[in-house]
């Protein structure tokens, strides 16, 4: 049932980046991995990267690299992505909906926990750097998702009301998030206040031509 209503068309689409438009997770796994060793420490391997996705940069720190700065941390990101890059691919229909979103007219919007300058780089493998108009990023804000910072900001940027955008998202930190910016989540493999589970489908459900 939908605790918030869905504009049709809303005036923003505001997306999660990993696992909504990207497939990171093998490149992440990688990243951190790469960074403990740098420290001595063991690696992760997939399952506690599993546990922890998109908590962002600073529960990274608090939970993988305790006395590091969020700053320091950015950068090693930054850096480690550079050499695994080739390991994101897009996720399935990506290109497509986020294209036919901007062909309408309606301005794309990036809310993800990742640092600004990385998800730079993760839009430009993706070919959307183009077609995405703002970003709010996880270096931007003292608290990531589920706090509503990114989402508020991203909203201020654009210069819209929670009620004439929604926010697309994959996991309950998202949803949470887009609950406390009062913003219309659409949740993507996952229960928001409406579902997808084809990136395709959201054009219909927004209103738009496939």
């Amino acid at each position: 049932m939908n605790t918030v209503p869905i504009p049709r068309p809303p005036r923003a689409v505001l997306f999660d980046l990993d696992g909504v438009l990207a497939d990171s997770f093998d490149a992440w796994v990688a990243v951190l991995d790469g960074c403990r060793a740098r420290r001595g420490m063991p690696p992760l391997g997939p399952e506690p990267v599993r546990a922890s996705w998109g908590q962002g940069i600073a529960a990274d720190v608090r939970t993988f690299f305790p006395g590091e700065t969020v700053a320091h941390l950015a950068r090693e990101y930054d850096a480690g992505f550079l050499e695994h890059l080739g390991r994101v691919r897009p996720i399935d229909g990506a290109s497509a909906t986020v294209g036919s979103i901007a062909a309408a007219g309606l301005p794309v919007a990036v809310v993800t926990n990742s640092p600004v300058a990385l998800t730079r780089r993760v839009l430009d493998r993706l070919g959307l750097r183009e077609l995405v108009g703002t970003i709010a990023g996880g270096d931007e804000v003292p608290r990531g998702k589920p706090d509503p910072a990114l989402v508020l900001l991203a909203l201020e940027r654009l210069r819209l009301a929670p009620d004439e955008a929604v926010f697309v998202g994959d996991t309950e930190l998202d949803v949470a998030a887009g609950r406390a910016a009062r913003i219309p989540v659409i949740g993507y493999r996952i229960q928001g206040d409406e579902r997808v589970d084809r990136l395709p489908d959201l054009l219909p459900l927004l209103g738009l031509q496939r």
